[in-house]
């Protein structure tokens, strides 16, 4: 992603690198948390042993609910903030959401005497979808004015290959989060399932590195509206490191020749 320093414009890279350290630093961790949600008995004693059809079909089902509420919401409430706002109230909502996940986990939903399964609805896999609207309009209104004219097409494709890129390297970082935790998922001759560590696992992967975003804000985001115009003109973007590179080279040749 440093590499779009190089090609883009200085604004429109930063911006990018943004949503590309929101995406990496929220680890995803979701293997470890699915079969946790859905292992038997024998592996979580007590747990909620979730079955296939609650679990991938009916909330799935509120969720995309929510996420149309997102919609709305959105643009009833929050088409005036800024930039910054947006994205600041996107990851606390992720924090939130995945607290409720915590409290699963920790089975305090048990002691207050709520189901697993309705208690289930407040977490990262319901709220979700409304978290992923309330972050993906934002990026998309900013991405659209930044992007130089002309280049329209290349530039989108470009950010959304750097955002499936972040979405990878939080795969990846969330694998080796899980190994290193020492989670296990089966229980074979030499082994038995171990989830001893699954809370603090979210704690760090979904609680507390996905708040780090929001100090980037102030270095990465414009503090503009989401109705401003950020570039007032065609030359009020600082120009990429390639573009003035060139543009150096250029100028020098322009100069020998004279």
């Amino acid at each position: 992603s440093l590499m779009a320093f190089l090609c883009l414009p200085r604004q429109l890279a930063m911006s990018n690198f943004y949503m590309f350290m929101a995406s990496v630093l929220y680890i995803n961790i979701g293997g470890a948390q699915d079969f946790w949600f859905t292992a038997d008995d024998k592996c979580v004693p007590g747990g909620p042993a979730f079955d296939y059809t609650y679990y991938n079909t009916y909330t799935a089902v509120v969720g995309a609910f929510t996420g149309w509420i997102g919609i709305l919401i959105f643009q009833t409430f929050m088409s005036g903030w800024t930039f910054r706002h947006l994205f600041w109230v996107t990851t606390l909502m992720q924090v939130v959401a995945s607290a409720f996940d915590l409290l699963i986990i920790n089975r305090y939903n048990v002691a207050w005497g709520i189901s697993d399964k309705a208690f289930y609805m407040f977490g990262d896999a319901v709220l979700g979808p409304a978290v992923m609207m309330f972050a993906f309009m934002p990026a998309v209104v900013l991405t659209s004015k930044l992007v130089p004219k002309g280049l329209e097409s290349t530039t989108y494709a470009l950010l959304a290959g750097f955002q499936n890129f972040g979405g990878v390297v939080s795969s990846q970082l969330g694998i080796f989060a899980t190994e290193l935790a020492g989670i296990s998922t089966e229980v074979t001759d030499s082994q038995e399932c171990n989830f001893d560590n699954l809370a603090w696992l979210v704690a760090v992967c979904h609680c507390l590195l996905p708040l780090l975003a929001i100090p980037l804000t102030f270095l990465l985001i414009p503090d503009k509206l989401m109705t401003d115009k950020i570039i007032e003109d065609d030359c009020c973007d600082e120009p990429s490191l390639l573009t003035q590179y060139f543009e150096q080279k250029s100028d020098s040749k322009d100069d020998k020749k004279e």
